[in-house]
């Protein structure tokens, strides 16, 4: 399964006594002819979340819930699947290797405190190296049928191009491991991230840390399975309407 996804809102305030606020969200997704009994799901499962100064202790609180919510919406019981989680910064930091137990990943999470003073710079590169060392080993725990990356982050590394473009190759060179790039804000290379997913069905970008809803989260647990069957391609809008008098 492939998606892409848009973001855009508006609202109208009118001067009488009736205020109308809309919200539409519409995206583009590829979906199965087949039924979901066909679809392969990735039992190893990684998330890779910037924690740079650019950021901020606020916006990171976002960026961690909408991790969490990703975990929690795994299903761990009874489908083999384990999952893992690290920061990168100018440095990489691991919170959890791969673990069978949902609660102890969100623990590994949720116990990270974005620090009030931070002036970290970003390395992509240096943090998909330390990825593939550290999580796509069998010493890791990798069980080599093919790993979901999850990597989110809010701006671009400032490393050379050749230290991401080595460290990239390394990482797609694994075979049937998929990287989904999430981007947040406009302040976000697409070309880097379009360089590290796996293709541009797996790029997605928002405008704003408070784009990170339950749909956009929707759209990105899309990527966790991949149909065995051929896809098509469908739109759907979600429109939400609220009025108060």
């Amino acid at each position: 399964t492939s998606s892409s996804t848009s973001s855009s809102s508006s609202s109208s305030t009118s001067t009488s006594s009736s205020t109308s606020t809309s919200v539409s969200t519409s995206s583009s997704t590829s979906s199965s002819t087949s039924s979901s009994q066909n679809d392969v799901c990735y039992k190893d499962v990684i998330f890779v979340l910037d924690n740079s100064g650019s950021i901020g202790v606020a916006h990171f609180g976002l960026a961690q819930s909408f991790v969490l919510d990703l975990i929690a919406a795994l299903d761990f019981s009874g489908s083999n699947v384990h999952a893992g989680a690290m920061l990168f910064n100018s440095q990489p930091t691991l919170l959890s290797l791969f673990s069978e137990d949902k609660a102890t990943l969100l623990s590994a999470v949720q116990g990270y405190t974005y620090p009030a003073s931070n002036n970290a710079g970003t390395a992509t590169g240096l943090a998909i190296n330390f990825l593939v060392d550290t999580f796509l080993q069998p010493s890791s725990g990798y069980r080599g049928e093919g790993a979901l990356v999850y990597f989110i982050t809010d701006g671009m590394t400032q490393e050379s191009p050749s230290v991401l473009a080595d460290a990239v190759n390394n990482l797609h060179a694994i075979p049937n491991v998929r990287v989904v790039s999430i981007g947040i804000t406009t302040a976000v290379d697409e070309a880097e991230l379009s360089l590290i997913a796996t293709n541009k069905h797996f790029l997605f970008t928002v405008n704003s840390f408070l784009d990170l809803t339950p749909e956009f989260e929707g759209l990105v647990l899309e990527s966790a399975c991949t149909s065995t069957a051929t896809s098509t391609t469908t739109t759907t809008t979600t429109t939400t309407t609220t009025t108060t008098t």
